[in-house]
C-alpha cells in the first residue's frame, strides 16, 4: 500500500519494545476493558480516578507498539484487515485523562489514511467538544485535539479546521449529527487518497466544508475539472442544514448527471453568509472568465428568506429586503442574460415573496416553490434552450400538500421576459 507522507516518532523505550510479545498485547487490550468500564463509575477529581489513570500509563506504550503493528501490516499489504476496537478504544481513554501526546496523535492521523475504524473515535471526539467548537473562544488550539491535529495534517490553518467542524456540528439531530460527521471523514480520506491537498483545494476554491454531502465520484470529478474552461453552472448549497436534510437529500448528483447530458460543466459552491457567497461568484468570475449558466440553491427558507450560515450575525440570512441593495443587484452582472435560476427552497415561492422579487430584480426566471418542500423534487428536466447556448429547467417539487392552503400550487414560474 502506499506510504503515508510522513515517519512515526519515536517514544517508546527500546527496552520496553524488546519485551513486548503478542501475549502482553492481547492482555493489554483486555486491560483496557476494564479501565473503561471502571472508569464509568469515578469522577475525574476522585482517587479511584487518578488510580485508573495510572495504570492507563502503565500500558499505553504496548498499547501504541500493538497500533504501530497494525500500521505497518496495513501499509505493507495488499490486503485490508479491521482494525481491533480496542485501538479506537485507546484513543478515547488516552483523551479522558489528558494523554494525547504528539506521538499517539500521530498514530491516529496515519490510521485515518489506512481505514476507517477510526472515524466514530475521531466523530465522539467533535460531538464530546461540540460546545467548545461553537462557542467564540479565540485561543481553541486545534492540534491539542484528535479531530484537529488529523484535520491539520491536510494543511487546514487553525481557523479553517474550526470552519470545518463548525459546519458539520450545524445539524441538530442527535441521531443524524454523529452519522454526517462519518461521512465526512470518510470522503475526505477518500479524496486525499486519491490526490495530495484535493480536499484543501475544494475547500479554497469552492467553499466546499460539506464533504459528506456527496458522493466520491462528484467530489472527484469536481477536483479532475478545476481548469476546465467549457461553460458552466452552479449547484449552492448553504452551510446551514439543521436538520440534516442537505446530507439525507442529494439532490447534485441527479442534476449533474443531465448537465453533463448536455456537454454543459455543473460545479457545486458552498457559503455561509452572503458575504461569502459573493467572494466566491466573483472568485468564480475571474477564474473561468466566463459568465455564469444558470444556479440551482439547495437552502432553507421561508417566504422572503433563506438561510446561508448557522452562526449569529446578519450576514447568515438573505432576507427580501437585501435585494434593494446596489451591490446584490450588481450580482446579476456575473450571470447570463438567459440565465435561469432553482430555489429548492420551502415556501420562496409564495407571490410576493423572494423568488418573485429575485426575478424582477435580476430579470431571470425563477423556478421556486410556495409550499413546504419534502427531500429531492419529484422530477427535474433539463434541456437547452432553442439557442443551445444555455440551460432551460422543468422542476417539480416534492411539497406537502397543506389543507388549509388549496390556493397554492407546489412548484411555480416566475418569469419577467415572458
Amino acid at each position: 500500500m502506499k506510504e503515508v507522507n510522513f515517519e512515526l516518532k519515536q517514544n517508546i523505550n527500546k527496552s520496553i519494545q524488546e519485551n513486548i510479545s503478542e501475549d502482553n498485547i492481547e492482555k493489554a487490550k483486555e486491560d483496557l476493558h476494564f479501565l473503561s468500564k471502571e472508569l464509568l463509575k469515578y469522577q475525574s477529581e476522585t482517587k479511584e480516578f487518578s488510580e485508573i489513570k495510572e495504570s492507563f500509563i502503565k500500558i499505553q506504550p504496548i498499547i501504541e507498539e500493538g497500533i504501530k503493528d497494525y500500521i505497518k501490516r496495513e501499509e505493507d499489504s495488499d490486503f485490508n484487515f479491521s482494525m481491533d476496537r480496542e485501538y479506537a478504544l485507546y484513543f478515547k481513554l488516552a483523551d479522558k485523562f489528558g494523554l494525547l501526546t504528539e506521538f499517539s496523535k500521530e498514530l491516529a492521523s496515519r490510521l485515518f489514511m489506512i481505514c476507517g475504524d477510526i472515524d466514530c473515535t475521531i466523530s465522539d471526539d467533535i460531538l464530546s467538544k461540540r460546545e467548545l467548537y461553537k462557542s467564540k473562544e479565540k485561543n481553541i488550539n486545534q492540534g491539542d485535539y484528535l479531530a484537529g491535529y488529523i484535520l491539520k495534517k491536510f494543511d487546514f490553518s487553525e481557523n479553517e479546521v474550526n470552519d470545518l467542524i463548525q459546519s458539520w456540528l450545524s445539524i441538530e439531530d442527535d441521531y443524524a449529527d454523529s452519522w454526517y460527521i462519518n461521512q465526512n471523514l470518510r470522503n475526505i480520506r477518500g479524496l486525499e487518497s486519491f490526490e495530495n491537498k484535493s480536499v484543501k483545494y475544494l475547500y479554497d476554491n469552492f467553499g466546499i466544508r460539506s464533504f459528506g454531502r456527496y458522493t466520491m465520484r462528484e467530489l472527484k470529478k469536481q477536483y479532475q475539472e478545476r481548469n476546465d474552461m467549457g461553460p458552466y453552472g452552479l449547484c449552492f448549497q448553504a452551510v446551514m442544514d439543521w436538520n440534516g436534510s442537505f446530507s439525507q437529500s442529494n439532490q447534485t448528483e441527479d442534476i449533474r448527471e443531465k448537465v453533463e447530458e448536455n456537454d454543459f460543466i455543473l460545479r457545486i459552491i458552498e457559503a455561509n453568509g452572503k458575504i461569502d457567497l459573493a467572494k466566491r461568484l466573483l472568485f468564480l468570475r475571474d477564474k473561468y472568465n466566463q459568465k455564469i449558466k444558470f444556479m440551482y440553491m439547495h437552502v432553507h427558507g421561508n417566504t422572503d428568506v433563506i438561510g446561508l450560515g448557522d452562526r449569529e450575525g446578519s450576514d447568515r440570512k438573505f432576507l427580501q429586503k437585501d435585494l434593494k441593495g446596489k451591490g446584490v443587484q450588481r450580482i446579476k452582472e456575473l450571470f447570463e442574460d438567459n440565465a435561469e435560476l432553482v430555489l429548492s427552497s420551502c415556501l420562496t415561492g409564495v407571490e410576493g415573496g423572494l423568488a418573485e422579487e429575485m426575478s424582477r430584480v435580476y430579470n431571470v426566471k425563477v423556478i421556486a416553490s410556495d409550499k413546504p418542500t419534502e427531500g429531492e423534487p419529484k422530477s427535474v428536466n433539463i434541456k437547452k434552450n432553442s439557442a443551445g447556448d444555455n440551460l432551460e429547467f422543468k422542476v417539480v417539487f416534492n411539497t406537502a400538500d397543506e389543507e388549509n392552503d388549496k390556493t397554492r400550487k407546489g412548484t411555480v414560474i416566475y418569469n419577467p421576459k415572458h
